[in-house]
């Protein structure tokens, strides 16, 4: 399979384009944390205790922007040329990643509302969702490293997915207990690094 022409030194820009879109939607998630002007000291205290959804929510929504920037580099460190199709899909991508902002706002401010909860865990289901677009294009086009497995290719979006997709219908009976099956990621992810470090100690195992 003949990978995309495509120049490589123009790889470059797209991951910094792709940094600084990531790098400016977390920044704008410290906006919605502010506390209004001319307090007394009482008020002062009661609108910093009363910070506690906002900085909560601001906690989440970073680690989550976080974990799908390194996912994003990741994933680029395997792709040896950046040919068009994947450099518009990940313009799209860049797009909800842009958007994450937004959905993070309700969240903070609507943690108990079913749409809330929903629109975060759709958003970052779609930027993944676009993740494994991009692997597959890149392993169709032969740029991806040929040493790179598809477990390690699609499993960390795909179980992504899965945990996002999981939280909406507990979204609609519960809005405060949705966030945790997103916390059930960490022991997948971690599970899924060590099955990639034991094949790579013992290549020969199935």
């Amino acid at each position: 399979m003949a990978v995309e022409d495509d120049d490589s030194g123009q790889d470059g820009r797209v991951l910094a384009l792709s940094d600084g879109v990531f790098a400016i939607a977390a920044t704008l998630l410290a906006l919605d944390i502010r506390v209004p002007e001319g307090l007394n000291t009482s008020g002062l205290h009661d609108a910093l205790r009363g910070l506690a959804p906002d900085m909560s929510g601001y906690v989440i929504a970073f680690l989550v922007i976080g974990v799908l920037w390194l996912g994003h580099r990741a994933l680029f460190s395997d792709i040896r040329r950046i040919g068009p199709s994947v450099a518009a899909v990940n313009v799209v991508l860049l797009g909800f990643v842009a958007l994450l902002p937004f959905p993070s706002s309700l969240l903070a401010n609507y943690g108990d509302e079913p749409v809330a909860v929903i629109s975060y865990a759709a958003t970052v289901a779609a930027i993944a969702a676009l993740q494994l677009v991009i692997v597959a294009i890149a392993r169709h086009t032969g740029s991806f490293h040929p040493e790179t497995q598809a477990l390690s290719a699609y499993a960390p979006s795909a179980v992504t997915i899965v945990g996002f997709v999981a939280s909406m219908p507990v979204a609609l009976v519960s809005p405060t207990w949705a966030p945790a099956c997103w916390l059930l990621l960490i022991p997948a992810h971690a599970t899924i690094d060590h099955i990639e470090k034991r094949r790579a100690r013992h290549p020969q195992e199935p």
